[in-house]
């Protein structure tokens, strides 16, 4: 019994250190099986990250600058006609009202004239009566000579020859009542003549305020009349743009004119600068002649420019040498430009010679020759890879040289 208890205790010591002994074995076999078995992690070196962009190789032009402006249509004649005489409107044109057309010299409307024409009348019987007053008093005058001569002869002392004794006082006078006497006809035949009413030059009818039976007084308005040769545009321009337009071409300025509501398009010219700034925009105002605005002449073609219309307008100004023309686009923010110099992106500071709504012109920053990139960067960065959309890049076997990979 002694025995076997021995025997026992003897193979519980030996399990003891025999089993952490076998776990140690194990272990170390499973690591060196994992180690040998486990995928091996290859770092290579990064890439060079080159942006594909597009870029147009720019040269020097001359260029005629084109200053766009927005305005609107007046009159570059107009007047209101105002009742030189008083009286009943007796007729009026068939063509007057609102947008009616009157040639030059048309008769427009009449006043009635009879109480003109009885002036008249008692203004050549008053002429006729001072003419007859003055021949006598020319007989009298002849007969006071006559008599004075006569006085003279038999008067041994001589008579003085007055003013009184030849009448020439009275002679003055009867002169003068027939001076007064056509003053006051012709006055009267003046006020005949204005009681019909006709247009002072080609016109086009604004505003009537009388009509026929209307009674009315001097001074008293009857219609507003608009030039039809001419109409001008006052057009806002800002004032960085002024220089463009130059006042020295003959004839202005050419300027192409088109309505914002209608087709139309007319030709005009600038000829002259405003002499003061618009109070909203702040603004020059430059003012363009159109020609034959109705298209009643030569432009016919055109349609009808209407008064009060806003229109676009187009004015061909000076013309700038030796510039590069871009898209405007590419006009990044503090006036510069992104270059592909040698594949590497230089953003580049430009000096601007004008700019319209869709093109810039730069007068210097890139010369003639250049990439400028025209594609859009997200994060555009001084010196970044660049390279032509469509080519492809290949890196110098300098570059990769040593390159391997690292276990």
């Amino acid at each position: 019994m002694t025995e076997t208890k021995t025997k026992a205790s003897f193979f519980i010591k030996v399990g003891k250190f025999l089993i952490p002994l076998l776990l140690l074995v194990a272990g170390g076999a499973a690591y060196s099986y994992f180690k040998a078995t486990a995928p091996v992690m290859r770092r290579a070196t990064p890439q060079r990250q080159v942006t594909a962009v597009d870029v147009q190789t720019v040269q020097e032009q001359d260029v005629r600058t084109v200053v766009s402006a927005m305005g609107s249509v007046v009159a570059a004649r107009q007047v209101t006609l105002k009742a030189q005489v008083a009286g009943t409107i007796m007729t009026v044109s068939s063509r007057f009202i609102p947008g009616g057309l009157i040639p030059q010299g048309a008769e427009l409307l009449s006043i009635d004239p009879s109480d003109y024409e009885v002036a008249v009348q008692k203004a050549r019987s008053a002429l006729s009566d001072a003419k007859a007053s003055l021949a006598i008093e020319q007989g009298s005058q002849t007969i006071a000579r006559e008599e004075l001569r006569l006085i003279s002869d038999l008067s041994t002392d001589g008579v003085a020859q007055t003013d009184l004794a030849l009448r020439k006082p009275q002679l003055q006078q009867a002169q003068a009542a027939v001076t007064s006497a056509e003053a006051d006809l012709r006055q009267a035949m003046l006020d005949l003549n204005r009681t019909v009413v006709k247009a002072p030059f080609n016109a086009m009818i604004i505003t009537r305020d009388v009509n026929v039976g209307t009674s009315v007084g001097a001074q008293e308005s009857l219609v507003t009349l608009v030039g039809t040769d001419e109409f001008w545009i006052e057009a806002v321009v800002s004032l960085d743009q002024l220089s463009l337009i130059d006042m020295d071409h003959p004839g202005g300025c050419p300027a192409l004119v088109r309505s914002q509501a209608g087709l139309g398009q007319w030709q005009g010219r600038v000829i002259q600068i405003a002499g003061k700034l618009n109070a909203t925009s702040h603004m020059a105002t430059v003012i363009i002649a159109v020609k034959d605005p109705l298209g009643a002449g030569a432009n016919l073609a055109a349609g009808r420019l209407m008064i009060d219309d806003y229109v676009n307008v187009d004015i061909t100004g000076r013309q700038l040498e030796g510039v590069i023309e871009l898209p405007r686009s590419v006009l990044q923010d503090g006036n510069t430009v992104w270059v592909n110099t040698d594949s590497t992106l230089d953003i580049r500071p430009v000096t601007l010679a004008w700019k319209s709504v869709d093109k810039v012109y730069l007068k210097s920053g890139v010369q003639p020759g250049e990439a400028v990139v025209m594609s859009a960067l997200s994060t555009p960065v001084q010196g970044m890879a660049l390279k032509i959309a469509g080519a492809d890049v290949h890196e110098p076997e300098s570059n990769m040289a040593g390159k391997g990979d690292i276990q």
